[in-house]
């Protein structure tokens, strides 16, 4: 299974390094994505990218960003998963399911 994660900082990497696999990951330009994937193997991505080619997204960015990330990866990611605090599983679904435009 390809995982793909958005978001690349302290909750990403901690998954990614205890699954061991080589990951697809995406984050805002911080160099954090590039970094993640050259340690564990992997392709730094962008948003979009990763949510077509990955068989699980998880959202790992910050939550005031949920609406732009919804945005990208809208009608393209099989499967979301999320742990974005305080964010209800009302907004994932909500964002997860919107139309491309």
């Amino acid at each position: 299974m390809q995982v793909g994660l958005i978001g690349a900082g302290n909750m990403a990497r901690a998954m990614a390094r205890g699954w061991g696999d080589p990951v697809l990951v995406s984050d805002s330009g911080s160099g954090r994505a590039a970094a993640l994937a050259a340690e564990l193997g992997g392709e730094a991505l962008s948003n979009r990218e990763v949510a077509e080619r990955a068989d699980l997204v998880v959202l790992c960015h910050k939550p005031y960003q949920l609406d732009q990330v919804s945005d990208e990866i809208a009608g393209r990611a099989k499967i979301v998963a999320s742990v974005l605090g305080g964010t209800s599983l009302e907004e994932i679904g909500r964002a997860s399911c919107r139309e491309r435009v």
